[in-house]
């Protein structure tokens, strides 16, 4: 806008200065105005194009310093405070909460009968309380003599974080 008034002013005073009505000096003002705009435009994209690069500086930075976890879920454990150095140890613990993992004891008398990929009913404990559908993901081939049970595992879809995670629950497997 300056740019445009001091060229349309340069303009002006260059007819006027041809008619004789004033001085060069006038011209010569009037010339150093259109400059020092057009100056004051390059000096305001450059100050805009730092100013860009600034945000890019602080956006890498902040980066950086920037942890985020692998899952979606939530902080169960703080093993670090805020300020301290993190290097390469753990800093918080993390429950994740979709899908819940069920691990259960099955007695050994079931061996063989539970594979990967069944179907299983999970019926969490009071005040919960309902029926939802899991998938065993791991069975394990060894069994605990002392107890004669083995373990399995199952994955239970929580999506909509109904089921909170620890809960005592009772499974039946696919009949």
């Amino acid at each position: 806008m300056r740019v445009d008034f001091g060229g349309r002013q340069l303009k002006r005073v260059e007819e006027v200065y041809q008619q004789g009505g004033i001085s060069f000096k006038d011209v010569d003002e009037a010339a150093a105005a259109k400059a020092l705009a057009e100056v004051s435009v390059i000096e305001g994209r450059d100050n805009k194009r730092l100013a860009e690069l600034e945000l890019e500086r602080a956006l890498a930075a902040l980066a950086v310093r920037t942890i985020r976890s692998p899952v979606t879920g939530v902080v169960t454990e703080r093993l670090l405070a805020s300020g301290e150095f993190a290097k390469q140890a753990p800093i918080l613990k993390v429950a994740q909460l979709d899908p819940l993992r069920v691990e259960v004891f099955v007695h050994v008398a079931h061996l063989g009968k539970i594979a990967v990929g069944m179907l299983a009913e999970v019926l969490p404990e009071a005040p919960v309380n309902g029926v939802y559908q899991a998938r065993v993901t791991v069975v394990d081939r060894v069994v605990d003599a002392a107890s004669g049970t083995y373990g399995v595992r199952l994955e239970l879809p929580n999506p909509d974080y109904r089921l909170s995670a620890g809960l005592k629950c009772k499974v039946r497997f696919g009949r």
